[in-house]
């Protein structure tokens, strides 16, 4: 328990002389104000001071007053801090006259003093080796008062300096609670029927001496818990006094129902749920509900919480649903996120191959490139090609030894975008998987429309001659093909005059084109065909040739 002084101020009736005009009254005196020590003892720059108020009281009518008086205290109980003074009074104190005497002196022209004012504030700092019930002796020197007189005044009243002056009394401070904190124990969590363990709980108490205390808590500390029903228990912990309160959770049975996404909210490849990619919305939280082991009775929402994770961006998004309440555990759900499906896709035999094209997926990071022999099964598909490029949307089949294609072979192709979750580089390996299942190791997304068709060598013209009327055109046959297709014009971009032939022979190595102009100019070109099933594909044509018309 802390202790605390009592001051005892005795003074001593002196007088002092203030100077007046003639005209002007002053009748004041000078205030030294005690009290409980409780009261007047003030934190300053961190410490716990002493506080003595020095005030005037009476009536001073703008006087030009000077005072000086001195106080004395002995020096082993209390030592001088500081002065705290009005503005309006001029005040100096001389702490080293001689130890344990205090001078101070007061001016201030034009004063005016209608009732009580205070003028200053002593500042002391007690020892801390005194006992409560101490008396400290602050006195007032009778031969430090000094007079003035302002502007040879005619009239000099003398007044008295006396002390109203409560002391300082001496009490033991009573120190109480005033505010308590709880350090929650260990366990947070209960089965329905378990005790309560208040192992590690502790209480954080604040006196109102500043002082502060741990204390272990206990079972009689606490009161309101209950195992007998799942849900938050609130208890009430009460410390001299003083409550405060924490939550244990009661938990129901695990959770063993079913939690669905709501019908519309994704589709299903298989039992795999998905939902296709939204670069707008720039994330995907498929509504769901939760139900009970029948699969009919729904669960209220109030019984547990949930969020998504992975879900703003192409790849595998989760729902992880936390239970409460009547419940505990957990559940989770994941759904893939596909990136949308490659559109505008188109094969068109070349020189060198067959050139695959299509059109950008948003947020692509590249795309694969499917290809198979033709099946009437869905099997046979490689993953034969990665286009990191996403500006130049097409690529060439057959262009080197790895990817070879060979005259007469029909072709199927599918392109799908991906989305790359890691900056390590995608081995081809890792492509894999069919062209219609949407899947693989590095989130890819939906196939686009498949397109077919048969390798056809580009062919060469030999040769294109003049006649009259007429012309003969030559050219290198295949019988891997139906047939050729010529086609003519009077101009070399194919756009005057234009006219096509079909050879349906494919051993044919050239023919005779009739009813020609005389004296124009003709271009040639040639390709082959080839029919299956129904359709007609085409070769890519070759060079142009001319001739002149006799």
């Amino acid at each position: 328990m802390k202790k605390l002084l009592a001051m005892l101020l005795s003074l001593v009736m002196v007088f002092a002389f203030v100077s007046v005009t003639a005209a002007d009254d002053a009748d004041f005196t000078l205030v030294i104000k005690g009290g409980d020590v409780n009261e007047n003892t003030v934190p300053v720059n961190g410490e716990q001071l002493l506080k003595v108020d020095v005030a005037l009281n009476g009536t001073v009518e703008d006087t030009l007053l000077t005072l000086t008086f001195a106080l004395t205290y002995d020096p082993g109980q209390i030592t001088f801090v500081n002065l705290e003074k009005d503005d309006a009074f001029n005040m100096a104190v001389v702490n080293d006259v001689t130890p344990g005497t205090l001078r101070i002196t007061m001016t201030s022209e034009g004063v005016k003093v209608t009732e009580e004012t205070a003028v200053a504030a002593l500042y002391f700092k007690v020892a801390e080796n005194l006992e409560a019930g101490a008396e400290i002796a602050l006195g007032l020197l009778k031969d430090a008062v000094a007079e003035t007189y302002a502007d040879n005044a005619s009239v000099v009243t003398a007044h008295d300096i006396a002390a109203d002056f409560a002391p300082y009394t001496v009490s033991e401070e009573e120190i109480t609670v005033e505010s308590i904190e709880i350090v929650p124990p260990e366990k947070k969590e209960y089965q329905i029927g378990e005790e309560l363990d208040l192992t590690g709980g502790k209480i954080k108490v604040v006196y109102s001496n500043g002082t502060e205390e741990t204390v272990d808590l206990t079972a009689d500390m606490v009161e309101g818990f209950s195992s007998e029903k799942a849900g938050v228990c609130t208890l009430t912990v009460t410390y001299e006094g003083k409550t405060a309160t924490f939550d244990v959770t009661i938990l129901g049975p695990e959770f063993t129902g079913i939690v669905k996404f709501n019908e519309g909210e994704v589709e299903y490849k298989g039992e795999t749920p998905y939902v296709i990619w939204n670069h707008e919305a720039g994330k995907h939280e498929p509504a769901f509900t939760v139900y009970e082991e029948d699969g009919e009775t729904v669960i209220a929402p109030e019984n547990y919480d949930f969020e998504y994770k992975e879900n703003t961006m192409p790849g595998t998004g989760y729902l992880f649903v936390y239970f409460k309440g009547a419940y505990s555990g957990e559940a989770m759900l994941s759904f893939k996120i596909y990136l949308p499906a490659t559109t505008e896709t188109y094969v068109e035999n070349v020189e060198n191959g067959i050139k695959v094209t299509w059109a950008p997926v948003e947020d692509a990071a590249g795309y694969v490139i499917y290809r198979r022999a033709w099946s009437t099964t869905t099997d046979g598909w490689t993953a034969f090609a990665r286009w990191d490029n996403t500006t130049a949307l097409e690529y060439l089949d057959g262009h080197d030894e790895a990817h070879k294609t060979f005259a007469g072979t029909r072709y199927q192709y599918g392109v799908k975008a991906y989305f790359a979750r890691r900056t390590d580089p995608i081995a081809q390996a890792e492509i894999g998987g069919n062209v219609n299942e949407p899947s693989g190791n590095f989130n890819l997304g939906m196939v686009g429309p498949l397109k077919t068709t048969v390798r056809i060598t580009t062919r060469k013209l030999v040769s294109v001659t003049a006649g009259s009327k007429q012309m003969t055109v030559k050219w290198e046959p295949s019988k891997n093909f139906t047939g050729y297709q010529i086609k003519y014009a009077t101009d070399a971009k194919f756009t005057k005059d234009v006219k096509a032939i079909k050879i349906t022979n494919p051993a044919t190595a050239q023919t005779v084109i009739k009813s020609l102009t005389s004296g124009k100019t003709y271009y040639v070109v040639i390709r082959s065909y080839h029919e299956f099933d129904g359709m007609t594909y085409y070769g890519g044509w070759s060079e142009a040739k001319n001739c002149k018309v006799k």
